[in-house]
């Protein structure tokens, strides 16, 4: 029998033999291949298809509005309003590019979402590409679909902001340096520094996972002094901007203060671990979750064969020294954008399947339940219809704060440009920001009196949050002029003078 068996034809019988457990093992892995692209596939399908839906279904937000607004100006313009708020540049260039041939506000401003939407589903091939150069296709996949299904990733991968293209850039980043690992040329370096550098240059959070991956690439054996001649490039290329950065005013970013940091941290603690936004209250209990989910997944791969762990770690760390300097360093549903690609590998590589499957299958259900929300009318979209009317048969908004800059624009896109004054001046100097506490209270008030004044004997519609310092200037004006209160909605006023009492500023 072990004669027989030991010389069986090709056809024969190879059950218990070496060649059979191969077999079965091939089989195995054909069949999970399989699974994996078609789960790929699903999840293409939904996080594809929510982040084109919510690029043409969800209302501007007045960050997007201060995008779009940045892009149409002079490019001497442009880079000099920098100054007076925050952020690097090269978003807003890319944004001004998109929008040359679109002068005027309308509907052809989702072309900057759109840019958020091609630099979000071109993760996926990179995401891909590093799973295969590490012989790590499973991660490439898994990583892939829970990136394109991550809530948050769906969610900034549809706006007009730079958080999408700087998550790319980084992830491009880590690419290269693998690829520096596995053959250390001089031209790869090169790309892994220039891109590590455009990172930075599209949004300032991007230091994180680009400070990580160069240190955790300086760890390595492997082509050191061409990771530090990489780290070069990068530092030289950022460095390009540092002295309008440390120049921008610290108040562009004081109102995510407004909240406790140990708040902020456990909402962005969540952010980072599970990929889905989550308010303060059940941040309580989801932060510690996605900590010890993220940590789970770090411990059971440890012998990952992409290294995407300790990039991250070294990346979150980093938010430490960058408290320092700026306590807005932690930004609920924001700082956690740029390390979600390496999250996703991070989950796709732990030893049990299960966290992944887990993560994935929350990242939908929750996915599912927000779109709805997110593509309900802001207020400001509301009272921009309800405005129009009022406008289009003569009269003038005179908006306070950062209700000015997206009333502004609303109403220019539907053909009533430059129909809005801003209360108080400062808000033209910087529409990207307002600081309640800046004005002195002298200066509202004869800024009060001669914007009141400035439209005496017109119709004038004053939109106004009542809580605030500016507010109250305006509203006092309003009493001695006998303006009337017409609409009161929770986050603003809207007072009418001008008009005849039957209602008509309604």
């Amino acid at each position: 029998m072990t004669r027989r068996l030991l010389h069986s034809p090709p056809g024969g019988p190879k059950v218990g033999g070496v060649e059979g457990i191969e077999g079965a093992r091939t089989t195995r892995e054909d069949t999970d291949g399989r699974t994996l692209r078609r789960a790929l596939v699903f999840a293409l399908l939904v996080g594809g298809g929510a982040r084109l839906f919510l690029a043409l279904a969800r209302p501007l937000w007045a960050d997007e509005v201060f995008t779009l607004t940045l892009a149409r100006r002079p490019l001497v313009d442009l880079l000099s309003s920098l100054r007076l708020d925050s952020g690097p540049p090269l978003h807003y260039v890319a944004a001004k590019l998109l929008l040359l041939p679109f002068p005027a506000p309308g509907t052809a401003d989702v072309v900057v979402r759109l840019l958020s939407v091609a630099a979000s589903l071109l993760h996926v091939p990179l995401l891909l590409r590093i799973g295969r150069r590490r012989g790590a296709a499973r991660a490439g996949l898994v990583g892939a679909a829970l990136f394109l299904l991550f809530p948050l990733a769906a969610s900034s991968g549809a706006e007009g902001r730079g958080y999408a293209l700087a998550s790319l850039l980084a992830l491009a980043t880590f690419e290269r340096l693998l690829s520096l690992a596995e053959a250390p040329r001089p031209r790869t370096a090169l790309a892994a520094g220039l891109l590590g550098g455009a990172a930075v240059l599209t949004h300032y959070l991007a230091l994180l996972p680009v400070a990580g991956l160069l240190l955790a690439a300086l760890a390595r054996r492997e082509g050191r002094r061409l990771v530090v001649f990489a780290g070069s490039v990068a530092a030289v290329v950022a460095a390009a901007w540092l002295p309008v950065a440390l120049g921008q005013p610290h108040a562009s970013m004081a109102w995510s203060e407004a909240r406790p940091l140990s708040e902020r941290a456990l909402q962005s603690a969540t952010n980072l671990g599970l990929g889905i936004p989550v308010d303060p209250g059940p941040s309580r209990y989801a932060g510690p979750l996605a900590a010890a989910v993220l940590g789970l997944a770090i411990a059971g791969g440890r012998r990952a064969r992409v290294p995407a762990a300790t990039p991250l770690l070294l990346g979150a760390l980093g938010l430490l020294p960058l408290l320092v300097y700026s306590r807005s360093a932690v930004l609920p549903d924001r700082t956690a954008l740029v390390f979600l690609p390496l999250v996703a590998l991070v989950l796709a590589q732990a030893r049990w399947s299960e966290v992944a499957l887990a993560s994935g299958a929350a990242s939908v259900v929750i996915l599912a339940l927000s779109v709805p929300h997110w593509v309900r009318p802001t207020p400001a979209a509301e009272l921009a219809a309800a405005l129009a009317p009022r406008v289009r048969d003569g009269a003038r908004v005179v908006a306070a704060e950062l209700w000015g800059p997206e009333l502004d624009y609303r109403l220019a896109r539907d053909g009533l440009a430059g129909r809005v004054t801003f209360f108080p001046s400062d808000v033209a100097l910087h529409p990207g920001w307002y600081s309640d506490a800046g004005p002195a209270e002298e200066r509202l008030r004869e800024e009060s009196e001669a914007v009141v004044g400035g439209v005496a004997g017109g119709r004038a519609l004053f939109v106004f949050s009542p809580a605030t310092r500016a507010g109250l200037a305006l509203r006092r004006r309003m009493e001695e002029a006998r303006a009337e209160r017409v609409a009161a909605a929770g986050p603003f006023e809207v007072w009418a003078a001008g008009f005849a009492r039957d209602g008509g500023g309604r």
